[in-house]
């Protein structure tokens, strides 16, 4: 039995890094502001939001290099412009979880 590639099982665990690392950016503010709450100080609260805003940049890089299955460009950049939110393709306007185009076959010369 041949096993399909699904080019999709990628995107998935990209965003799935991008989802554990806000939540656990978001706990590390979260408890960065407790202790700056009970010792009185502030730097536990700005170790905290630099925490959460690094953790949140290091998880959206992976995502937004996810190549296109149809042409292979990075599928929510072009150039400048960039949306994770987008639902097609920037590039070849590939709608997203669509299953990746059948190659051509070879053609035979007559």
């Amino acid at each position: 039995m041949a096993q399909t590639f699904d080019p999709w099982q990628n995107y998935r665990q990209r965003r799935r890094l991008l989802v554990g690392s806000a939540l656990a950016g978001l706990a590390l503010f979260i408890a960065g502001g407790c202790i700056a709450r009970a010792q009185h100080a502030v730097p536990p609260f700005y170790i905290g939001l630099a925490l959460f805003v690094g953790l949140i940049a290091w998880g959206t890089a992976p995502l937004s290099d996810f190549p296109c299955p149809k042409c292979g460009e990075p599928f929510v950049h072009k150039g400048r412009h960039r949306n994770v939110f987008t639902r097609a393709c920037l590039h070849c306007q590939h709608p997203k979880w669509a299953p990746a185009p059948e190659p051509d076959p070879p053609r035979h010369r007559d």
